[in-house]
């Protein structure tokens, strides 16, 4: 028995399903986020229910015994994935149970694509165990612990299924919403159950990859219980946190060599699927675990709307404004060192980001364009003095701009440029004077395309009254020191300087100055001793000089004893 589908629902379903056919087999995918589903479910059970129409069809083929076993077989629809969508009634068989979980596997499949030890590790991993950060946890217990119960709505069975076939296209798994109706009040065949679709020919049914998909798609099933329309992008990026969580995330690619794409627009390429996974792991870390996540995927509000409102909820103090400009910073610099653990991942290591544009000659000016809730690097070397930066962003966007002074030995800065209404601004990032390249982060927090222009010049100090040049440290003298060293610095003007030094993750240890000087040269010694007057030990220090614009200096010692 074939059942088809509503012609337009089925052209549009043939055309998502066959660009994915014609990907190559390593390209796999998610199929959830290109199949239809119910425009307003909620509003459709509630309808059902209220004509007592919202029950089991009653087909003895296909309705599973009030308590399934191994080895018991009824008909499932199959959907056929390589061209037109049609769903044929196939025989499938319980090949393995567990106190959470049936799994289900077409009989043409058994000891094809998948064999009973196959079945057995599955059954492990998604009841007991599994290789990540929570080792004693399997699939169940990790996604109901962090986004909740599945929905139970048809098949009355507290166990979910997992339904293997052969898939025949480059997709690993999907969960179908229509399974939720019964079956024939909908445009599209019900399996009237809790079962998500896994793919026994896109690797190793019970390898780690597949296991991962397994709780991927586990999360949609769970998703859907609490919010029916939830957007693509959420609810992807709540199925790779459930990989991350089970230990075999996506590997992260694509994305990072073309940041410029956007975040809530969900189009179902590799690079949407890992920018999806690092706002949530980034959202996952930043904003309290599992309690956030947990109220987030049962928030009835959709996208940003549902972080803004659990943001507030939890206290966060920012919102998702704030939060996107430190994700774009963290992407590129992921270091939890600078300056409160913001800047980058403790889950994951990512490779580098790549840059749109490199300058190394000033004055340079260009302009750029940036998708919507995206973000792009400009990185400038050559930085020999203070670098400003003029931007001029379209009127009508919202933008964040920040500048990263990066350097091999000395600590990360990062500041941010304010911007006006008109999304213009200027920055003069006296912070990283002799850094080895300063990044310009540009970030679009519109739902649209947005466009801007930027000037960067270094700025040169002029020499008045015989006063030095430039306000900086001149030198560590002896270096490498013990048990004392000089450190000389000048300054071009009267004003309030600060000297002090750091360890090498930019910890504050003892501070050598801090008054007003005037023009001219100065010094202070330093004896290898924090503020307690404790010894410290041998290895590289920071010596960090401030002024009245902030950071304008920073040098290196190193004390051997």
């Amino acid at each position: 028995m074939t059942r088809l589908t509503r012609p337009a629902l089925a052209l549009a379903l043939g055309l998502a399903l066959g660009a994915l056919a014609a990907q190559t087999a390593s390209a796999t995918r998610c199929l959830t986020p290109t199949l239809p589903r119910p425009a307003d479910a909620a509003a459709l059970r509630a309808e059902l229910e209220a004509e007592g129409r919202f029950v089991r069809s009653g087909d003895a083929d296909r309705t599973p015994p009030s308590d399934p076993q191994v080895g018991d077989t009824w008909l499932w629809y199959i959907w056929d994935l390589g061209g037109f969508p049609a769903a044929t009634l196939k025989p499938c068989t319980v090949r393995g149970m567990g106190d959470n979980v049936y799994v289900v596997v077409d009989d043409d499949e058994w000891n094809v694509g998948i064999d009973q030890a196959d079945v057995d590790q599955i059954v492990e991993n998604f009841e007991n165990s599994s290789p990540g950060n929570f080792p004693t946890q399997g699939v169940w217990d990790l996604n109901t612990g962090h986004f909740g119960d599945p929905p139970n709505p048809l098949d009355g069975l507290d166990r979910i299924f997992l339904l293997y076939y052969r898939f025949n296209i480059s997709s690993d798994g999907f969960f179908w919403s229509f399974d939720q109706f019964p079956d024939g009040s909908q445009p599209f065949a019900s399996n009237e159950a809790d079962v998500v679709y896994l793919a026994v020919d896109n690797g190793n049914p019970a390898g780690n990859y597949m296991l991962a998909v397994m709780a991927h798609e586990f999360e949609h099933l769970i998703h859907f219980a609490r919010d029916t329309n939830e957007d693509s992008w959420l609810d992807e990026g709540m199925g790779e946190l459930a990989m991350w969580l089970f230990g075999n995330p996506d590997t992260i690619s694509s994305f990072n060599t073309n940041p410029d794409n956007n975040l809530i627009d969900f189009g179902g390429a590799w690079a949407d699927y890992i920018q999806t996974y690092l706002w949530s792991l980034y959202a996952y870390e930043q904003l309290g675990g599992q309690p956030f996540i947990w109220d987030l995927v049962h928030s009835p509000l959709n996208g940003m709307a549902s972080y803004d409102a659990i943001m507030t909820a939890h206290a966060i103090g920012y919102g998702t404004d704030t939060l996107f400009r430190n994700w774009a910073v963290a992407n590129y610099l992921d270091d939890t060192s600078v300056p409160n653990g913001e800047f980058g991942y403790t889950g994951d290591t990512l490779p580098p980001f790549n840059p749109w544009r490199t300058h190394g000659t000033y004055p340079a000016s260009s302009s750029g364009s940036l998708q919507g809730w995206a973000a792009e690097y400009i990185r400038c070397t050559g930085v020999d003095g203070v670098l400003h930066l003029d931007f001029n962003g379209l009127d009508s966007r919202n933008f964040r701009v920040a500048m990263l002074g990066l350097d091999g030995t000395l600590p990360t800065q990062v500041e941010f440029v304010t911007l006006d209404s008109a999304q213009d601004g200027s920055l003069d990032f006296a912070a990283a004077q002799g850094y080895d390249e300063v990044i310009v982060c540009v970030a679009n927090l519109s739902p649209s395309l947005a466009t801007y222009t930027y000037d960067l010049n270094l700025l040169a100090t002029p020499v008045e009254d015989g006063a030095p040049a430039a306000t900086a440290l001149a030198g560590v003298q002896p270096n490498p020191f013990n048990p004392s060293t000089l450190l000389r610095f000048t300054s071009d003007r009267e004003q309030q300087l600060r000297l002090e030094v750091l360890d090498a993750s930019g910890r504050h240890l003892r501070t050598l100055a801090d008054e007003r000087f005037g023009a001219g040269d100065h010094q202070r010694r330093w004896d290898g001793r924090d503020d307690a007057g404790r010894q410290l030990p041998s290895g590289l220090y920071f010596v960090r000089l401030s002024g009245d614009a902030g950071v304008v200096d920073t040098g290196k010692a190193v004390l051997l004893k």
